[in-house]
């Protein structure tokens, strides 16, 4: 008793410290002061955190005779809200890594992260420990005694700091689900690579594996799991497109109702290259940096044009395309992050574009103009290891930088509507990629989820 008294005394006593130090040089500088000001502070937002979740309660309020699932919610937003808004009886909780785990530098160094060394081998196994000890097993049993979760729904298993949660969740007799949120594999000897990385680095420790498409898990047959493990059932986020009831206004989006709007997907230089480490070539940057000029060409062309370009949630190059495209700004042309507005602008769109993305798959489930920004030789020679995009049927294919810009303003003059042979090849396409695209992918992965509880539960 006197020690936890004397624990609680000393952390009373540097939050005063830290009180008066942040007043004089603000909260940032204070925490490149010393590392044990910076991991309080991050301790004191995680601790935060976590009592603001438990006190906030769930996203969605089910009815009775539903189930209690929490969604680790990991740039994942588009698919939480379909999983919320869907109609089903189960109450769900979503929880955010970034939020949570604020101080896990703290315990796994740089090579442990990721997937720079095997899972639990070696001195890994004692970072495991330390932060099970510190708060991941409190938070299991917590999620267990206060919320009565059924189950935890993740869109990965692989993230390292996530994995000793699922551990503690499983010796509780919780599965976890994977309902993974990568549907855009392209095969190629890249991702063989990542394929047999994966199952000798981090092997599948979830129950079951939900999956949008045969491509996805085909590859991670090649992982390593187990057929009875896995089902297709489809993209959650698709059903956003088939109720407009859904859909945000312009102006929720900071958009002018009335104005033509041009939404352009830009992307990293090495997109769909690299699986973890940058290429230095940097092979897609000439074709972006045209991608990005004639857009801001057509932005002073049109100036009752509003122009989006949004990134990737989690685009690493984001701070240069910032200052790319804020260098000289333009007033209609705006530069849009985050991981909730893809699917908001797409349906709000009068044109398209974008390469080699999700979004633009999605963007197909419309009948709007796409744009598929993927042109010349450096392409043609990768062409083998892309999403297929450009052999869909459903876009419009510029030959080079200029059939693109002459293409950008076909589209926003109404000339570069899809064809009904277009739409009828779109629906071949998206099919092959959204498996059930029909507004209920959302009951149906939850619907599943429950079935996995029911397993657990009778065996």
């Amino acid at each position: 008793m006197v020690h936890h008294v004397g624990v609680d005394t000393s952390r009373n006593a540097l939050g005063a410290v830290i009180g008066r130090l942040r007043r004089r040089f603000g909260l940032a500088r204070l925490q490149r002061l010393h590392p044990v000001i910076d991991r309080a502070v991050l301790v004191a937002r995680r601790t935060f955190y976590t009592r603001q979740f438990f006190s906030a309660g769930p996203r969605r309020v089910g009815r009775p005779g539903g189930l209690t699932f929490v969604v680790f919610n990991h740039c994942y937003d588009l698919d939480v809200d379909a999983l919320c808004a869907a109609d089903t009886p189960h109450t769900l909780w979503v929880l955010d890594p970034f939020s949570l785990f604020t101080d896990v530098a703290y315990f796994f160094p740089p090579e442990q992260r990721d997937l720079g060394s095997v899972y639990g081998a070696g001195v890994m196994r004692g970072s495991i420990a330390r932060i099970k000890a510190a708060y991941l097993s409190a938070l299991a049993r917590r999620l267990v005694t206060e919320i009565h979760i059924d189950a935890l729904i993740t869109p990965a298993d692989t993230f390292y700091y996530l994995r000793p949660l699922i551990e503690e969740l499983d010796a509780l007799g919780v599965p976890t689900v994977v309902q993974d949120k990568e549907g855009t594999i392209a095969p190629s000897p890249i991702m063989d690579e990542h394929a047999r990385v994966l199952a000798e680095r981090y092997p599948p420790i979830g129950a079951e594996y939900f999956f949008w498409n045969d491509t996805v898990r085909s590859f991670w047959g090649r992982v390593g799991l187990a057929p009875e493990r896995m089902r297709v059932l489809g993209q959650p986020r698709s059903d956003f497109f088939f109720h407009a009831d859904r859909w945000p206004a312009k102006s929720a989006l900071g958009l002018t109702e009335g104005k033509q709007l041009l939404v352009v997907f830009t992307y990293d230089s090495d997109v769909y290259l690299r699986v973890t480490e940058p290429l230095p070539d940097r092979p897609w940057k000439p074709m972006r940096d045209h991608l990005h000029a004639a857009v801001r060409r057509l932005a002073r062309e049109r100036p009752d044009l509003e122009i989006v370009v949004k990134a990737h949630p989690q685009q690493a190059e984001l701070a240069e395309v910032i200052a790319e495209l804020g260098a000289d700004p333009l007033p209609n042309l705006t530069v849009m992050t985050g991981a909730k507005s893809a699917s908001h602008l797409i349906v709000h769109a009068d044109a398209i574009v974008g390469f080699q993305s999700t979004v633009v798959i999605e963007a197909l489930l419309t009948v709007k103009p796409v744009i598929y920004a993927g042109w010349g030789d450096v392409h043609a020679k990768h062409a083998a290891a892309l999403i297929p995009i450009p052999g869909s049927g459903g876009v419009a294919l510029p030959t080079d930088p200029a059939d693109f810009e002459r293409m950008l303003r076909a589209a926003l003059d109404g000339a570069l509507a899809p064809s009904p042979a277009q739409l009828c090849a779109r629906k071949a396409f998206t099919d092959r990629y959204f498996f059930g695209a029909d507004g209920n992918v959302s009951r149906r992965v939850l619907a599943a989820v429950a079935d996995v509880v029911a397993t657990r539960r009778a065996s």
